[in-house]
């Protein structure tokens, strides 16, 4: 990959010029759909309520995780669309039930268990916090396992980045594939990418002071980056890539097959 982050952004606000209203529209359809998937279940819970109850609600909870990851393989279809100058329309935050679901569903509950084993190191040093006495050592040792959880999971998302991407693009290619494929991508542009995610930190913090309506810009603005960033290391130059500052060209890449 060639581009830094500030081009990569550049090209980002270029595609969405004058075209923001599909991306926020299929946003806020994401998140409705979302919602209305959970409200059952949660006008459903009450102050005490039994065992069942409450592994229902998180059973159902867990359901409308994956439905969500399958309406987000949508959005990134939407925004590929969008990069590469090729219609693209709402309905497309669909596309993942009408194309081999499951292998998206299978993806969503890899990267769930990376989460997971991620997180074990911060429940075993809450595990030790509540069962021994509160002392130094114990908030230290909850502090500094809480920290290598949060190394890890940063290492693995970064690793594992391009692999919604990756099975999207690919339809022969299998969850596992597409974790190792990303894997092997995301090589040498970790740091790109924490950056790039970095990067969006002031504007989502922005966002928050307006109660979150910022965030129908900053969401797609960040996914066609993200999108930009991707097309970039399989080696697809979007269309409205500029010179670079010394005014050489950036060189021609074939797409990743």
């Amino acid at each position: 990959m060639n581009r830094p982050c500030k081009e990569l952004k550049r090209i980002a606000r270029e595609n969405l010029s004058g075209h923001y209203g599909i991306p926020m529209g299929a946003l806020l359809a994401e998140a409705v759909i979302s919602l209305l998937a959970i409200l059952p279940f949660s006008l459903l819970q009450q102050e005490k309520q039994t065992i069942f109850q409450t592994i229902i609600f998180y059973a159902a909870y867990f359901l409308v995780a994956l439905l969500t990851s399958v309406l987000a393989v949508g959005l990134m279809k939407l925004h590929l669309s969008m990069a590469r100058k090729q219609p693209y329309e709402i309905s497309m935050i669909f596309y993942g039930f009408k194309n081999q679901p499951d292998r998206f569903i299978l993806t969503a509950l890899l990267l769930m268990l990376a989460v997971a084993v991620s997180l074990l190191p911060a429940i075993a040093g809450t595990v030790v916090f509540v069962l021994l006495d509160i002392s130094a050592a114990t908030v230290t040792a909850l502090v500094l396992l809480s920290i290598t959880s949060l190394i890890l999971l940063v290492f693995l998302g970064l690793q594992y980045a391009l692999s919604f991407f990756l099975v999207l693009e690919h339809q022969d290619m299998n969850a596992l594939q597409a974790l190792h494929t990303s894997r092997e991508l995301t090589k040498g542009h970790r740091g790109q990418l924490l950056y790039i995610f970095l990067s969006f930190t002031g504007l989502h913090l922005l966002s928050l002071l307006s109660l979150g309506i910022g965030s129908l810009w900053v969401a797609p603005y960040q996914s066609q980056t993200f999108a930009g960033f991707y097309l970039d290391v399989i080696g697809e130059i979007p269309e409205t890539a500029s010179p670079k500052p010394d005014g050489s060209a950036y060189p021609t890449f074939n797409q990743y097959v």
